[in-house]
């Protein structure tokens, strides 16, 4: 009897297999052959480039993963097949709706899930215009639990939870912020998930709804904005005029490692190939779109992962192919800066952003992790198998930096105070913030190497 994975037009929900050993699942430790283990030196180096795993190879030897719209089959004797389904996409290239009917199906698509599910709905809240519109959507409001974290040095004036707040006021729903800042204790439960499939940087989840599951009741249905800013109108790819320009559709927003500091030299043949396959759709403003979300759901899919680990019922209606497809097919001068959205907004009562409240738009919060619970170096001599020690040694200096420069911490707060920061940055200080986060960013990369690597150490 044959054992089928199927991915659907996103691969939403990734599929890992070894075509050396058969062995096939969602979690990407399963099929490692630790014992076994080999670095699959381009798949590294576009890890690092990327920030996770790209191409449908992960940093591992024989180790991949399914592309979007395929299914995967195990005989009995552990052979692999697999075979490429017709990309959904192409039935709906020409779907268009009106603005309202883009809106109203989505209305219709969560209030068909609401009536599907019993209890409380949880909706992860940050004000922002996905969580914004899935709150309105709900039709029985008194069902919503609703829960916001800030990122700011004060939580509570962070835009997500002020914005959050107001809509919650507004609609008449139950809502609460959640402090965070100690999610570096999570680091070994994100790993036992995730592994080397991508770096480690979604921690702040796992807190998130540790936090949350004490304070709900019933079967914890779930519902997620996932990637709606995408189809929106938040995500704009510029056009792929060359080879090299395939990086943009990786979004990383500076989460990666420059591959220049690994070990490994090699051609760019996965690289090669995608581009010869994709080219001639790269003019096409939506298929850029599309891939970029494709590229980035291995990394995206702890969206859906984390809260599921924790026994939430996750669900979301911007993964429906047709749903997703009518808002990109909106008018380009519409989906611009989402100005469709925010009209709705303004019309409905629910424009935030005009309401002249007091927030600020900071993030510190790694910076506030790192302060509150500090990161153990990385081990520069298990990893030097992989990557240059220097490059290794100049991330710890600077995380060290980071954790323990009393001096650095009050002058970085004194800096983000509007008035006075302008004040010392025309005197000529500066904080070490571009350094410390990009040293924090290549931590996340390499964290995850260098566990695997531990673990084949002690087998």
């Amino acid at each position: 009897m044959k054992t089928v994975y199927e991915t659907d037009w996103l691969a939403s929900k990734p599929v890992f297999y070894n075509e050396l050993t058969g062995r096939v699942g969602y979690n990407i430790n399963d099929v490692i052959d630790i014992n076994n283990l080999e670095f699959h030196h381009e798949g590294f180096n576009n890890y690092l480039d990327f920030g996770y795993s790209v191409f449908g190879q992960t940093p591992i030897e024989h180790v991949k993963f399914l592309r979007h719209s395929s299914r995967l089959s195990v005989d009995e004797q552990g052979r692999l097949s697999i075979e490429y389904l017709d990309d959904p996409v192409e039935q709906w290239l020409d779907y268009r709706l009106s603005e309202d009917n883009v809106i109203d199906l989505i209305k219709e698509r969560v209030q068909q899930w609401e009536q599907s599910v019993e209890g409380e709905i949880i909706i992860p809240t940050s004000g922002g215009y996905d969580s914004r519109l899935l709150n309105w959507c709900i039709e029985n409001k008194s069902r919503i639990r609703s829960f916001t974290y800030g990122v700011s040095d004060i939580q509570a004036e962070s835009s997500e939870v002020v914005y959050a707040r107001r809509l919650s006021e507004i609609l008449e729903t139950r809502w609460e912020q959640i402090p965070l800042g100690d999610y570096h204790i999570y680091l070994n439960e994100w790993d036992k998930i995730f592994g080397v499939s991508t770096h480690a940087h979604g921690m702040y989840h796992f807190e998130f709804y540790q936090k949350i599951l004490p304070k709900v009741e019933g079967e914890n249905p779930f519902l997620s904005g996932i990637i709606g800013d995408a189809w929106a109108g938040s995500v704009n790819i510029p056009l792929l005029e060359n080879i090299n320009d395939v990086q943009r559709l990786g979004y990383t927003h500076g989460l990666h490692v420059n591959s220049i500091q690994s070990n490994f030299s090699v051609g760019s043949t996965l690289l090669s190939t995608y581009w010869e396959a994709h080219r001639c759709r790269f003019d096409d403003t939506r298929f850029r779109v599309i891939e970029a979300m494709r590229f980035k759901i291995i990394l995206l899919s702890y969206l859906r992962s984390v809260p599921s680990q924790f026994g939430f019922l996750w669900w979301s209606p911007f993964l429906d192919v047709d749903l997703c497809m009518a808002m990109l097919n909106l008018p380009p001068n519409r989906r611009r800066n989402r100005l469709w959205q925010k009209e709705f907004f303004q019309k409905s009562g629910l424009d935030l952003e005009s309401m002249n409240l007091q927030v600020t738009h900071q993030n510190t919060l790694d910076l506030q992790a790192l302060h509150r619970i500090p990161l153990k170096p990385l081990d520069m001599n298990i990893l030097r198998e992989v990557v240059r020690p220097d490059y290794v040694d100049w991330i710890n200096q600077n995380i060290i930096s980071c954790q323990s420069n009393q001096k650095e911490k009050i002058l970085g707060r004194l800096l983000r105070i509007r008035k006075v920061g302008g004040a010392l940055r025309k005197l000529g200080f500066a904080d070490g913030k571009g350094k410390n986060r990009e040293a924090y960013n290549a931590y996340c990369v390499l964290l995850p190497i260098e566990n695997l690597l531990r673990k084949r150490n002690i087998t």
